[in-house]
């Protein structure tokens, strides 16, 4: 009776938003009385009081709403998509805008002062950030080319990890077991410890391990497996998708004195899967067919960064410098292009090792002026090289290609094509913004980037039999770019409990280059556009309000905005097979976005966001929108035009040591345009689909215990949507990656 009491509490409470929820128990957290304060615009200011659309998650809030990956916070943030690209890997939206496969991130993501800013691939994407041991997450929703350069089209997310501290020992962990409904069995352990050196030194480690439940099974694939619509192909391995993820961070922090303070950093990620996430549509249930056997993939990041901050009176400096390695390789099964280009079944694999190196420098001077003038000035520099490689490996096809074109220029053996492309991207900036209060009640903010953008690539291939699928060499083409980013705000603060704010802003993101493509496809639309796609950009009007009675019971936080994108960036399919990168159109996002947290005792709290967003492209080259399947007023791909969230948490004391909890929350993801090897699906959409997610459990002083289900009612929601084998044979099949079904476990947690 009270397990049945306490569910039907729970939603019938929820009606308000997980992201307020995240201010409302800030106080608690930091204990500053209710405030939660962030760095959106580079100094420490209180949420409300920030004159921009900002989410922001505590570490507590973040154990609450079981918000530990990408793919939680997404469910839990107003306006943010992701779509996924592997365990461990994802492409994230804001606002509508969002990334194609090869093109720089249309969302920034930093872990501290570190950005993420590689350009994606096909099997690599943005890492998902295990957020054990954070300080907070903070999401700035809208373009923050102004403070955050490059690739913040969309908006930023700041991952903000605990920093040492010498005041104290403290150590704290968890662990947990699920189990996935038809699937395996997942389980992991995480642990932190702070540890000080000195009065003015402190050292903090983090670590976690993770091994995620499979629930795909993988068949042997066949030539009927590849080209019936129901395969009668034997299942060879159950659970196939499972996969591992381990973390290490690392962080020493030096008050060397005279108010300078030296923090040296690395944390290192290793992803480990034996099968892609995805299922394919001709197979019962969730079902996978190879005929190569299993298809692993491996991604390895490496971030090291110092940290230097000194304060010369009302001014502080910081020096960010940053070194990052990421490496990663992945086996497909590649046998249906062999069907769809020669009409035989001969399997091969393609394997794509990929690497980038970056190295990023800022250097942050911050006024802390008491008046009503305050700055922020810097100079940024940032340097990625990145090499991606493409190998298709099987003798079979190899064979087959030598019967069909041959002979050989060489021995045949079982790497038939050898492709190779590097590219390096290079920012240089300067920015500033400056703060000044006109009255106790008004404030105006200005803000400017000045940046130059320079982008190369050359690629090479090699091939068995020349002349098949490899184009001629691309000797190193170079696109730069030399443009300023402006930002202006009025905020108007009536009282301590109110802001009201109108934005104008302006993002922008790296162009780049295509490699070039065999003349002897004939592929006229490629040839056409040329080497060079130019960097697209974003204007964006908006007006937000920030509300909170006097005793911060309730806090309502809502903004609505218009986002006019210049030279949409999209991948381009030509009828001759081959896909290139354009400009492809421009695009118009009509959107608003609202959040609220209602807590009228320390036992309830109920909270909710729902976030609108009208895409639309608004002007599309005839010859693109022919060849890519959309035209004048098509909804943008991997927008949804509705999401919302519900939560709502109930707490009891059973003793003077003991406390109990129910939480439910409800996401709600509404039907998704796409798009599939660049094609948009016109009048095609993933569907709508719900996750409800429940937890139980009791804590006291130092120990929590938990009972939850995750996707309580097995709802198979579809999270991306990708053609079968690369080339779709037609009628066959398309590569689906759903949420995972229905997850049940047990969580322990130590706390410090």
């Amino acid at each position: 009776m009270l397990k049945r009491t306490l569910l039907i509490s729970l939603l019938s409470g929820c009606a308000f938003a997980p992201a307020a929820h995240a201010q409302s128990e800030a106080g608690v957290e930091d204990g500053s009385g209710g405030d939660i304060v962030v760095t959106a615009q580079r100094r420490e200011s209180r949420l409300q009081d920030v004159p921009q659309a900002v989410t922001a998650f505590g570490s507590e809030t973040l154990e609450r709403l079981a918000i530990r990956d990408t793919e939680s916070l997404v469910r839990n943030t107003p306006s943010l998509t992701f779509t996924p690209v592997g365990p461990g890997e994802s492409n994230v939206g804001l606002r509508g805008l969002t990334t194609d496969l090869g093109l720089a991130p249309a969302v920034a993501v930093y872990i501290n002062d570190t950005p993420f800013d590689f350009r994606t691939d096909a099997y690599s994407g943005t890492p998902n950030i295990d957020l054990f041991d954070m300080q907070r997450v903070e999401v700035l929703r809208g373009p923050q080319g102004t403070l955050f350069g490059s690739s913040s089209t969309g908006g930023t997310i700041r991952y903000i990890t605990n920093q040492p501290d010498s005041s104290g020992f403290d150590a704290h962990g968890e662990a947990f077991v699920n189990s996935v409904r038809g699937g395996g069995e997942g389980y992991g352990a995480k642990a932190a410890v702070n540890v000080p050196l000195s009065a003015n030194a402190a050292l903090r480690l983090t670590g976690t391990y993770e091994k995620i439940a499979g629930y795909i099974d993988r068949y042997d694939a066949t030539l009927a497996g590849l080209t019936s619509p129901q395969s009668d192909d034997e299942v060879v391995e159950k659970n196939a998708n499972d996969a591992t993820i381990f973390s290490l961070r690392g962080a020493l922090r030096l008050e060397a004195g005279d108010d300078l303070t030296i923090t040296p950093s690395l944390f290192f990620q290793r992803i480990d899967a034996d099968n892609p996430i995805a299922t394919q549509s001709n197979l019962p249930g969730f079902g996978r067919a190879s005929a190569i056997g299993p298809e692993p993939s491996r991604t390895d990041l490496l971030v090291a960064n110092l940290t230097i901050e000194k304060s010369f009176g009302n001014v502080e400096l910081v020096s960010s410098s940053s070194y990052l390695h990421k490496e990663s390789n992945a086996t497909l099964d590649y046998t249906a292009l062999g069907y769809n280009i020669l009409g035989e079944f001969a399997p091969f694999a393609s394997l794509t090792p990929a690497k980038a190196d970056t190295y990023v420098q800022e250097l942050r001077l911050t006024s802390s002026n008491d008046g009503p003038f305050n700055w922020i000035a810097g100079v940024y520099f940032s340097h990625t090289d990145q090499e991606l490689g493409q190998i298709f490996v099987g003798q079979a096809f190899t064979d087959l290609i030598d019967a069909t074109f041959g002979p050989a220029t060489g021995p045949a053996g079982p790497v038939s094509y050898d492709y190779i492309q590097r590219t390096s991207d290079q920012q240089l900036a300067g920015f500033a913004e400056v703060n000044f209060d006109v009255s106790e009640t008004v404030e105006l903010i200005a803000g400017l980037r000045v940046y130059r953008l320079k982008n190369t690539l050359e690629a090479s291939c090699t091939e068995v039999v020349p002349g098949i699928l490899c184009g001629p060499d691309t000797p190193r083409i170079t696109a730069t770019k030399t443009s300023a980013s402006p930002r202006f705000t009025v905020n108007f603060r009536p009282n301590d409990h109110t802001t009201l704010y109108a934005t104008v802003s302006r993002g922008f993101r790296a162009g780049g280059a295509n490699a070039t493509v065999p003349p002897a496809l004939g592929c006229s639309l490629a040839e056409s556009v040329g080497a060079i796609f130019s960097p697209d950009s974003v204007w964006n009007y908006e007006a937000g309000a920030k509300l909170e009675t006097p005793d911060r019971v309730l806090t309502v936080n809502g903004a609505a905005y218009r986002i006019e994108q210049k030279g949409v960036q999209l991948a381009i399919p030509d009828p001759c097979g081959s896909t290139f990168f354009a400009n492809a159109g421009d695009a118009r996002i009509d959107g608003a976005e609202l959040e609220v947290s209602l807590r009228p005792s320390r036992h309830v709290t109920v909270s909710g966001q729902l976030s609108y967003a009208d895409a639309r492209f608004t002007a599309v080259p005839d010859t693109f929108g022919s060849a890519a399947g959309y035209t004048e007023g098509d909804r943008t791909p991997e927008t949804p035009r509705w999401k919302f969230a519900l939560s709502s948490e109930l707490r009891y004391p059973v003793s003077d040591a003991w406390e109990v909890y129910a939480r439910g929350s409800w996401q709600h993801v509404g039907r998704t345009p796409f798009a599939i090897d660049g094609v948009v699906s016109s009048g095609r959409f993933r569907p709508a689909y719900d996750i409800a997610n429940f937890d139980i459990g009791a804590e006291n002083g130092g120990v929590e215990v938990s009972l939850f289900i995750r996707n309580a009612f097995d709802k198979r929601g579809i999270l991306a949507i990708g053609s079968g084998a690369v080339s779709t044979i037609v009628g066959a099949y398309e590569n689906v990656t759903y949420a995972a079904p229905r997850t049940v476990g047990l969580s322990v947690r130590i706390k410090g």
